[in-house]
């Protein structure tokens, strides 16, 4: 530190400290201190001496004067300059300048360890430069300035200002002689709460800006009169969470974090026990989340707090513009009308595949979308204007230029209420199956009379030549037909594509959706539907078994199985066309590191029983038992209401026609293999296990061979059967979803159905239309599973198998992840 003057003056100060406990009470009323005696005797064996620093002549601190204190945060480059810190014996606070770039720095309370989190800060919307200086004036008074302009200051001055203490917890104080607390940053919260801090009318938590359409739009969590108000600027949004206290009982002033409750006295959200220290974050999503700290480790997200009060559908920001919520998912109103703006995050809302201008204003048309309202009914409630009929709100919205959206609300005694959404507003829906609401979205109507009579008549041109080219084509194939067989026309057969007309549907295959074993998939557009076009590689059948083969997948038709739409087989050229399911694989869905957009436990075991039926088809309900042989989340589509559907049915045996040559050369992916690809015969089977995998996965929400694990947890499987040996099964469950939890015990039966699936021998484990009848609760399996998974050889004998599994073989005996 780079501050100088009296020694003599700097020990009256450190003396004067001794008193610092009779200060504590005097920080806070009488509230606060009962929640010290309460709720945090496990602070007295972490309280360390506090850091304290007098304000002398010429207490000041230049960033660019102290690079050679840098503490790193993290693994990152963000790192903090301390002006003061206090040690305690698990955790660390530091008052300073924090930076993530090395430019740009802000003035802050964070505690330390990795990715330490920042508590407090002074300036967040306004960074300062390396020249910035923060100075602690005689007067008491601490600025902070750069060149000369000021940035920020407590504003203290000439308040008897001692000295400036940071203690363990991280609170920032100006003290006085008396040691009395003049200033302090608890006092003054930003967008964080701290264990033992308290928020009190006039003061508000502010999450930092969001990444939306409104440069400024900020939530707020604000302490009022009757309890706390939740509220998004700009839009006309806010909640109110009421004390749970008694009618006899005074509204409280201040409500304080303590262990197990926000809002004390007056409880108003119940939170988990601490283990160490806790605080609170409001984010830019609105979610005001619990972290909780880890010694060596980063803060681990504990609760969101508010999710109690507010479902996740009710968040302002919850799909973003144009987006449908329901059940905590995401989607869009209507995919033949809008898509995704980022199809890896649905969250981040939809839009109009065709957009009105001002321009043409007056070829604007409402789309009527069902069973959708408003995202909030109070919102609505607060904007909608009353004694307005649907037609006449859609009349308005029409002749509108900046009207976007329409919502209207019936009323069963007269007129009704109608909203008009401009661009400026939140357009963001939820599901409703009431029948009293009614929206609409503006888009393009038809072209203009003058081009639509261009349309017509080219039309008719290319009608007439388009005929002649069909006739050439006809004599062409009729003189072809002893080169290549024709299967066009033949009942139960899927639509025959040319390779040009397949070319030009993917923009000469540009939109690449993914590459497997089988070849690579792109998106695509056959008039008004898109589609999926899989264009295979090592193919070694000729156009006439392909053909054959095709028409056996085409024919089989299951709500969990993906449409085959058609097919190309021209030369060496063999592509197929499935229909295309928006919101991607499941692996996506299920091993993702955020733990805002987790899918709910009803919407995973609804996908589970969706697999299960699809197995189930292709084993026992076919024809011909197909066996699928590479299942995993990565072949698990799912439609824009997150049901499930199988891929890539059928191709195993598409590719080798030769059973034998299916039985016995490997075929799968790394980690979802069966035992008995070791050396026994392959059967159905197989494909069992690879589900059991895949349900273990979809419960504890990682991949089965996680090489980011520690050793001894990278194997999912092993640690399952570690877990099921010890009774502590529970401990596998995805510790992001608090939905899970409060399903545990479905979620434990469901556990031991995947393990009577992995069991080693392959005659143990059930048929699928078993599984899919226990699934449904139909039926019930009794007896207990063996706990063993891996074959006797995999935990002795590591050298042969691998690192990462017991008994998968080399990777380069399998085809590629699809």
């Amino acid at each position: 530190m780079c501050y100088t003057g009296s020694l003599q003056r700097t020990a009256k100060v450190i003396v004067n400290y001794r008193k610092y406990k009779t200060m504590t009470m005097q920080y806070f009323n009488k509230t606060t201190a009962l929640v010290f005696l309460l709720g945090f005797c496990f602070f007295r064996t972490i309280v360390a001496q506090p850091s304290t620093v007098a304000p002398l002549p010429k207490t000041f601190w230049v960033i660019s004067s102290m690079m050679q204190s840098k503490i790193y945060m993290d693994t990152g480059n963000a790192y903090i300059l301390p002006v003061l810190s206090n040690n305690g014996t698990s955790y660390g606070t530091y008052f300073g300048f924090y930076t993530m770039d090395g430019d740009s720095f802000i003035l802050v309370v964070a505690f330390s360890g990795p990715q330490g989190p920042v508590v407090w800060s002074a300036n967040p919307d306004n960074p300062v430069s390396q020249v910035a200086v923060l100075s602690f004036t005689t007067d008491g008074d601490l600025i902070l300035q750069v060149g000369g302009t000021f940035v920020w200051s407590t504003a203290t001055k000439n308040m008897s200002v001692a000295g400036m203490n940071l203690d363990i917890s991280g609170n920032l104080v100006l003290f006085d002689r008396s040691n009395s607390s003049v200033w302090q940053s608890f006092d003054n919260p930003t967008d964080t709460l701290v264990m033992g801090q308290s928020l009190c009318r006039g003061m508000k938590l502010t999450a930092q800006p969001s990444n939306t359409k409104w440069s400024s739009s900020r939530f707020y969590l604000s302490a009022e009169w009757n309890g706390l108000q939740h509220s998004f600027s700009p839009a006309a949004y806010t909640q109110l969470f009421q004390a749970t206290a008694t009618s006899t009982s005074s509204p409280s002033n201040c409500y304080t974090f303590v262990n197990g409750s926000l809002g004390y006295p007056d409880k108003i959200f119940s939170l988990p026990p601490a283990s160490s220290l806790q605080f609170m974050r409001l984010e830019s999503d609105g979610h005001l989340r619990l972290y909780e700290m880890q010694e060596s480790r980063s803060p681990r997200m504990l609760f969101d707090v508010l999710s109690t009060a507010i479902a996740f559908c009710d968040y302002p920001l919850a799909c973003g513009d144009y987006g449908v919520c329901n059940n905590g998912q995401c989607s869009c109103p209507s995919f033949s009308s809008f898509r995704f703006q980022n199809e890896r995050f649905p969250g981040a809302g939809c839009l109009p595949l065709s957009n009105i201008s001002c321009k043409h204003a007056h070829h604007g048309k409402l789309l009527p979308l069902n069973n959708i309202s408003y995202f909030s009914n109070s919102s609505f409630s607060k904007l909608a204007v009353s004694s307005y009929s649907e037609n006449d709100c859609k009349q308005y919205c029409l002749t509108n230029c900046s009207c976007k959206v329409v919502i209207s609300k019936s009323n069963n005694i007269g007129p009704g209420s109608c909203l008009l959404l401009t661009e400026q507003m939140l357009n963001l829906f939820a599901e409703d199956s009431s029948n009293r609401f009614s929206a609409f979205v503006k888009i393009q109507d038809n072209l203009p009379e003058k081009r639509r009579a261009v349309i017509i008549v080219c039309s008719t041109v290319a009608g007439s030549s388009l005929i002649s080219i069909l006739l050439c084509a006809l004599i062409w194939k009729r003189c072809k037909k002893d080169k290549e067989p024709l299967f066009d026309g033949i009942p139960g057969t899927p639509k025959r594509f040319s390779f040009d007309e397949l070319k030009f549907a993917t923009r000469n295959f540009t939109i690449k959706l993914g590459h497997g074993g089988f070849g690579s998939v792109f998106k695509g557009v056959i008039g008004t539907e898109i589609v999926a076009v899989k264009r295979l590689e090592g193919v070694e059948q000729g156009t006439e078994e392909f053909l054959a083969e095709v028409m056996t997948i085409g024919r089989m038709h299951h709500l969990n199985l993906v449409r085959l739409v058609g097919f190309c087989a021209e030369k060496s050229h063999k592509l197929l066309v499935y229909e295309y399911l928006p919101n991607g694989s499941l692996d996506k869905w299920i091993f993702q590191t955020s733990p805002v957009f987790t899918l709910s436990w009803k919407s995973r075991r609804s996908i589970i029983i969706a697999i299960a039926k699809g197995l189930s088809y292709l084993h026992e309900e076919c024809k011909e038992k197909i066996a699928h042989l590479d299942i995993k989340p990565q072949n698990i589509l799912l439609d824009d209401k997150f049901n499930a559907k199988l891929s890539d049915f059928g191709l195993s045996k598409m590719i080798n026609r030769d059973q034998s040559k299916i039985m016995t050369r490997m075929r799968g992916t790394r980690g979802y293999l069966a035992p008995e690809w070791l050396g026994s015969k392959i059967t159905e089977k197989a494909d069992i296990y690879s589900f059991g995998i895949v349900m273990i996965e979809i419960i504890c929400g990682r991949e089965n061979l996680d090489e980011s694990q520690p050793e001894e947890s990278m194997h999912l499987i092993s640690l399952l059967q570690e877990k099921a040996r010890s009774g502590q099964l529970s401990d596998l469950v995805d510790t992001s979803s608090n939905d899970m939890k409060s399903h545990m015990e479905e979620v434990m039966q469901t556990t031991k159905l995947a393990m009577w699936c992995l069991q080693v021998d392959s005659s143990r484990r059930p048929l699928m239309s078993t599984v899919a009848k226990v699934l449904e609760g139909v039926k019930s399996l009794d007896d207990t599973p063996d706990c063993t998974f891996l074959p006797s050889f995999a935990s002795s004998n590591i050298d042969v198998v691998g690192s990462s599994s017991s008994y998968v073989p080399c990777e380069s005996h399998l085809s590629g992840p699809r």
